[in-house]
């Protein structure tokens, strides 16, 4: 599934002058493996960090989640199932809907600060991150001199719509890099201008992402999008793809433009029963370098469907199925559906 296995350890130390200081651990583990009696499921530390909280907020200090699209994955029911699958031979995680509404936000080394309560239902966090590459079809015409972090920035409000119960949880969230390209990789793209091609010796990757989660009784509709420049279709701006082209920059470096989103509508029946379904994808609008290239990708979407059953407050049984298609630029498309997914989640 999505989710791996996860150990996760928070130690707290005792509050002392009004500070709260913590140390955090998550240990992430998977159980996807080879086709040998050892496997080759992978162990991830995703989360190391240390964390001081007072009247000023709490700052972080280590590897967390990043915080542009965060509120869409978390938000996600896929959370707890399969969604698409990543590749064959997979020893990692499946993506759930990441590329098909979202981009995967990842865990990333940051210094986030988490503004304490604005009032009236407002909070905001903002963090400098470790800058990523900025990926090319073609490795001479990326972005990878990074001499500047990266900032992101969220503000949510939760409250009620107009008093008639029926509760609201808005988000906005940006990601800014700018990152130089080498002196090599520069040269690449000036030569190559004539072609459309920036003529610039850096590259800025920039997004937005925005929604909403509406709660009424035992429904709950979910609503999500986001805008990149720069930013690639599954990850962003250096995760691509073994298969298909998605890369943040075409095979000249100029930036792609990306944009998605998902609608998730659930309903809790009582007892632990709860159904859902989503509609969702991923768009890469084609730069003028792309117009005679085939194996770019147009666009990535998934219907699904989950059913689950909370039989403890610990122990949660989940069924879903799903279609996802593919499609690309001057080329076929590939469609999959996936029915019958069964497991089980233990919380503790």
């Amino acid at each position: 599934g999505l989710l791996p296995n996860v150990w996760g350890m928070t130690l707290k130390a005792p509050t002392a002058n009004g500070l709260d200081m913590s140390a955090r651990l998550g240990l992430y583990t998977h159980t996807n493996g080879g086709e040998n009696s050892l496997g080759n499921g992978q162990i991830n530390l995703r989360e190391t960090s240390g964390s001081i909280a007072g009247s000023f907020g709490t700052v972080l200090v280590g590897r967390s989640l990043g915080i542009h699209q965060s509120n869409a994955i978390l938000n996600d029911m896929l959370l707890f199932g399969v969604g698409a699958a990543a590749s064959a031979g997979n020893s990692n995680t499946t993506l759930g809907r990441i590329g098909l509404g979202y981009l995967y936000t990842d865990f990333k080394p940051q210094i986030a600060w988490t503004l304490p309560d604005l009032g009236n239902g407002f909070n905001a966090k903002v963090a400098v991150f470790d800058p990523d590459d900025v990926t090319a079809d073609t490795a001479a015409f990326s972005a990878t001199d990074k001499s500047s972090p990266r900032v992101e920035a969220q503000i949510t409000w939760n409250g009620d719509l107009l008093g008639t119960g029926i509760g609201m949880n808005l988000w906005v969230d940006g990601t800014y890099q700018n990152t130089e390209r080498t002196a090599a990789q520069a040269l690449a793209v000036q030569a190559s201008a004539a072609a459309g091609a920036d003529d610039d010796s850096d590259v800025d990757s920039t997004g937005v992402g925005f929604g909403g989660k509406f709660t009424y009784e035992g429904f709950a509709l979910v609503a999500a999008g986001f805008h990149g420049t720069a930013l690639g279709i599954r990850g962003q701006r250096a995760q691509g793809d073994t298969v298909v082209t998605v890369h943040a920059l075409d095979d000249v470096g100029k930036e792609r433009k990306s944009y998605g989103g998902y609608i998730q509508g659930t309903y809790s029946f009582g007892q632990g029963t709860n159904v859902g379904y989503s509609y969702g994808g991923n768009y890469l609008k084609k730069t003028g370098n792309d117009l005679n290239t085939t194996g770019v990708m147009n666009y990535h979407i998934m219907h699904s469907g989950m059913i689950w059953h909370n039989v403890t407050d610990n122990f949660r049984l989940v069924a879903e199925g799903g279609f996802t298609e593919k499609a690309w630029y001057l080329a076929d498309d590939e469609q999959e559906d996936s029915f019958g997914g069964v497991g089980a989640f233990f919380f503790w």
